[in-house]
Formats: structure tokens, C-alpha cells, sequence
């Protein structure tokens, strides 16, 4: 984390707010946009499959999408690495991963919107190398996060937090990223280790 709010990687900060941006360009659409690009259950069942890929770039409301692009942005200082040539590839597939994994593993969500458990998985994507080096803030940062995330799901999300964002947390969205997260690194570790023998 030694590369915390680094002038020195102009391209990565540009990634983070151009994806920051574009989620905030979406909101810009309002309701309608929302309501097409969402994962819902009846409408991927009827053959909407982008669903499972866009919903993840709209968000519930202005506060949503505000806490969202912060996240963005936290991630971009805790792990700049990570918004290097491959971020989109990671974004793309973090996005894909949790869409699937909410169609098949929890039949209970109806419906989904927000970047949140993409996120998680940037998160673990870019703290847990870190703490793996021996960086304690990285992994303080990590398993803070993970912490936050385990209470949201298994105990309760915060009420205050729900209304601010106008809607209903997910959390079980938010264990797929980070999960996602972890076995990206951990076939990322298998590999390299496999081309050292």
C-alpha cells in the first residue's frame, strides 16, 4: 500500500474514474435505464442474458452509485496495480462471476443492481497479494473488509446504510465478488507456480 494516492500512476487513476464515470452515466438514465439493464429473474428466464453482465453498472440511486464510485476510487489508492492494461478483463469477468453465481447459487434474488460485489472482488483481487508480501496495512485493510462483508450477510445489513441507498443490500453479492476475488489469486498463484517447475 506503499503506493497510496500515487501521482505516479496517471493511467490507473484514469481507469478508476472512467469507470466511475460511466456508472454515473448510467444513473444519469434514471428509472427506465435501470429497470432494462438489472438482473431480474423473469426477465433472464425470458432471455435477457446481458442482464447477468449490466446489472452490475446501475445502481439503485444517486447515493448508491455516489458510494460506489468511492469504492472505485478506495480501490484504486489501496491496490493501483490492478487498473493496469488487464483492468476492464477484470471488471468484465468480476461482473460476469457474481451475475452467474446469483442466477444459479440464490435463487431467492429477484433482482440486483450495483457495483458492490465487483468491488469485493477487486478488493481481495488487490489487498490479498499485498498482504501475502507481508504488508499489514493490506491485510488489516482485507480483513477488515472481509469482516464488514460477513457481518452484512450473515448478521444483518445496517438499516441506516439500506436507506440511505434506497434499497434492500445483497450481501450474498458481496461473499461472490470476494470469493471470485480470492480464486483469481489463487489460480493466478497455481499458475505461476506450475511455470517455475
Amino acid at each position: 500500500m506503499r503506493d497510496f494516492f500515487s501521482p505516479a500512476r496517471p493511467a490507473a487513476w484514469l481507469r478508476a474514474l472512467a469507470l466511475g464515470a460511466f456508472a454515473l452515466l448510467l444513473q444519469a438514465g434514471g428509472e427506465p435505464l435501470r429497470m432494462a439493464l438489472r438482473l431480474d429473474r423473469q426477465a433472464l428466464a425470458a432471455g435477457e442474458w446481458w442482464r447477468v453482465f449490466s446489472a452490475h453498472f446501475v445502481h439503485l440511486g444517486w447515493a448508491h452509485a455516489a458510494l460506489n464510485v468511492l469504492g472505485i476510487l478506495l480501490c484504486c489508492c489501496l491496490a493501483p496495480e490492478l487498473y493496469d492494461r488487464h483492468f476492464w478483463r477484470r471488471i468484465a469477468g468480476l461482473a460476469l462471476g457474481v451475475g452467474l453465481c446469483l442466477w444459479w447459487g440464490s435463487p431467492g434474488v429477484q433482482d440486483y443492481v450495483g457495483l458492490s460485489g465487483v468491488l469485493y472482488g477487486m478488493f481481495a483481487l488487490g489487498l490479498l497479494p499485498q498482504a501475502w508480501r507481508g504488508d499489514r496495512a493490506a491485510g488489516l485493510a482485507l480483513a477488515g473488509i472481509a469482516a464488514w462483508m460477513l457481518w452484512q450477510w450473515g448478521v444483518a445489513p445496517s438499516a441506516s446504510e439500506e436507506a440511505m441507498i434506497g434499497g434492500r443490500i445483497v450481501g450474498i453479492a458481496h461473499v461472490y465478488g470476494f470469493l471470485l476475488g480470492m480464486a483469481a489469486m489463487g489460480w493466478r498463484g497455481w499458475r505461476g507456480s506450475r511455470r517455475l517447475t
